[in-house]
C-alpha cells in the first residue's frame, strides 16, 4: 500500500497566484510528495483575512472552527495505514489553533510532523506570555517529528525537548529558474539590484541612500529597482528622493515581473542589496534566487539570512547605508566582486536547488516511514 500523508497547510486560492512564501513553500511542498509516489490527503487551511477588524476576528474564528472538525473528521474517517500527518504551522498567533490540531492526530493515533514555516520563532518564544510559551513547547514536545525552515531553530527546538527529531527543510531554487553555468558578469561596470516588494518594511529607503553613497565615490556603478509598490505614500517618498540625488540618472526603475522576464533582470548584476527588517522573514526566496544568478548578497542578520548566505563578510552590523555602503566597498577595493559572486552561486548550486532538497526530503520521509513501521 502506498503512504498517505495528510497535509495540512494554507494553499491559497488556486485558482490565483499564491500570496507570499508560505503559499509558494506549502505548494511546492505538495508538488514534492506527489513526485515522491506518497499517496497525499490535502486538509486545506482556511485562506487569510487580509484586514484586522472584529468582523474578520470573528470570520477567521469561525474558519477556524470549521478546519478543526475537518481535520478531526479527515483523520477518523478517511484513515489509513501506514500515513503520517504533516501539518504546516505558523506559530505566533495561530500557535493555539496548532496546538490543536497536533493534540487530535496524537490523539487519533498518528505520528505528527509539525513543520515551522517563517521566521521569529525565537522572538516570539523569549518576548511571549507564558501561556504563548506553554502551549508552543507542547505542541513542539507532542509533535513528533520537527521539519524547520531554518537551521536557527534547532537551538530552540532542543532548549524545549533535547533530541527531538529535526528536519532542516529550507526553500530552494527552482530547476527552471537557476543557470546551469555559472553567469558571467560585466567587469566594465557594476550592477547593484533590488527586486521584490517594495515597501516600508523592507526598507528600499536604504538601498537608494546605499546607492548613493557608492555612486559618489564610484562612476561605474548603477542600480535597478525591480518590484512591484504596494504603499502610495512610501512609493512617493522613494521616487522624490531617487529624483533628488546626484547621480539619479543611474538609477532605473521597472515594474514587478514574472520568473522568466526576472532572469533578464539579474543575469548582469553583481550585488543584490536586501535591507529587511520583516519580524517574521524567514528564507527568503529573493535571496536565493539572486545568490542562483551570482548576486553576491548584502543583507541584515534577519530571519535564515546568516546560514543561507553562509558568510558573515556580507552581513551588514546595523541597518544604515553606510553599513552596507562599507560592506560594498570593502568588496569593490579588495577586487573580490568577481570571487564572492561565483561563491554565492556555487552556494546555491550546492545546498539550495530543487533537486538537492527535492532528494533529501523524499529520503527523509522514506526513514520516517521506516521508524513508524518498527515503531
Amino acid at each position: 500500500m502506498i503512504p498517505r500523508i495528510y497535509f495540512f497547510a494554507n494553499f491559497g486560492n488556486w485558482n490565483q497566484q499564491p500570496f507570499g512564501g508560505g503559499e509558494i513553500g506549502n505548494r511546492r511542498t505538495l508538488e514534492m510528495l506527489r513526485k515522491a509516489g506518497y499517496d497525499v490527503h490535502l486538509i486545506e487551511k482556511y485562506n487569510r483575512v487580509f484586514k484586522h477588524t472584529r468582523k474578520d476576528a470573528f470570520i477567521i474564528g469561525f474558519l477556524m472552527a470549521g478546519n478543526i472538525i475537518k481535520f478531526f473528521y479527515s483523520l477518523l474517517f478517511v484513515r489509513r495505514r501506514n500515513s503520517l500527518v504533516h501539518i504546516a504551522g505558523f506559530y505566533g498567533s495561530t500557535i493555539y489553533f496548532e496546538r490543536i490540531l497536533v493534540s487530535i492526530a496524537h490523539l487519533l493515533g498518528y505520528r505528527t510532523i509539525y513543520e515551522m514555516r517563517g521566521g521569529g520563532a525565537s522572538f516570539y518564544y523569549n518576548n511571549g506570555s507564558r501561556l504563548y510559551k506553554h502551549f508552543f513547547a507542547s505542541t513542539i514536545r507532542q509533535a513528533d517529528y520537527i521539519f524547520s525552515q531554518g537551521q536557527e531553530n534547532k537551538f530552540l527546538i532542543d532548549s524545549i525537548t533535547p533530541e527531538k527529531h529535526f528536519f532542516y527543510y529550507p526553500n530552494y531554487v527552482m530547476h527552471d529558474f537557476y543557470p546551469d553555468v555559472y553567469p558571467n558578469k560585466p567587469t566594465d561596470r557594476i550592477n547593484m539590484l533590488y527586486f521584490g516588494r517594495v515597501s516600508k518594511q523592507k526598507n528600499i529607503d536604504v538601498v537608494v541612500d546605499t546607492f548613493n553613497l557608492l555612486a559618489a565615490k564610484y562612476n561605474n556603478i548603477y542600480l535597478d529597482i525591480v518590484g512591484n509598490w504596494t504603499e502610495p505614500a512610501y512609493a512617493k517618498k522613494i521616487k522624490l528622493r531617487i529624483g533628488s540625488i546626484e547621480h539619479t540618472e543611474r538609477i532605473t526603475i521597472h515594474p514587478a515581473c514574472d520568473h522568466k522576464r526576472l532572469k533578464k533582470h539579474l543575469i548582469d548584476k553583481h550585488i543584490y542589496i536586501f535591507p529587511t527588517q520583516e519580524p517574521r522573514e524567514g528564507h527568503s526566496n529573493a535571496l536565493t534566487e539572486a545568490m542562483a544568478w551570482g548576486l553576491i548578497p548584502i543583507t541584515t542578520d534577519i530571519g535564515f539570512n546568516r546560514t543561507v548566505v553562509g558568510n558573515d563578510t556580507l552581513i551588514v552590523k546595523d541597518l544604515s547605508p553606510k553599513s552596507f555602503a562599507s560592506v560594498i566597498t570593502r568588496i569593490i577595493e579588495g577586487g573580490e566582486i568577481q570571487d564572492f559572486s561565483k561563491q554565492a552561486y556555487q552556494r546555491i548550486q550546492n545546498n539550495y536547488t530543487e533537486v538537492i532538497i527535492f532528494n533529501k526530503l523524499k529520503e527523509e520521509y522514506n526513514t520516517l516511514f521506516k521508524l513508524q513501521s518498527f515503531g
